[in-house]
């Protein structure tokens, strides 16, 4: 499981804004090992934003430094039947995925970046094997106990 760091816009001259959930969203992003995925995200605060909440579940499939999430359903409409694809980067703890957003903001498509922080379920601590696609079953059925 990952936390949602930070969400940003990069402008024309390459700095970052904040992104559509504001300048301190919240969100979750859940791999699985079988090639399912479930992002949901949401505003926090209450300082205006351009949406409050964003979510969909579908599959995952990572190509090298590609991964792509075959969309199956969404809070936005659109976004369902498509594939969502990100360049990826994964430092240690840090995911970050990079790509263009679905929907046109002032006749252009900005790029957005998403960093996220692998975390445990409970959010006190990292947990390295998250992301792990190789992790067995023994593993995961441990996991799941211990946070049961």
């Amino acid at each position: 499981m990952w936390r949602l760091a930070s969400y940003t816009e990069v402008g024309e001259d390459g700095g970052t804004v904040p992104g559509p959930l504001g300048e301190a969203p919240a969100g979750l992003l859940i791999y699985t090992a079988d090639g399912h995925v479930a992002v949901s995200m949401m505003k926090t605060g209450d300082a205006p934003a351009l949406e409050t909440y964003m979510g969909y579940s579908g599959h995952w499939r990572l190509t090298g430094d590609r991964m792509t999430h075959r969309v199956q359903v969404s809070a936005h409409p659109r976004m369902a039947g498509t594939e969502q694809i990100r360049h990826v980067t994964l430092d240690g703890e840090t995911l970050s995925l990079r790509g263009t957003a679905v929907t046109p903001v002032g006749g252009r498509a900005p790029e957005r970046v998403l960093t996220w922080r692998r975390a445990k379920a409970d959010g006190t601590a990292f947990d390295s094997t998250a992301f792990d696609s190789t992790a067995s079953d023994e593993t995961a059925e441990q996991q799941e106990k211990e946070t049961h």
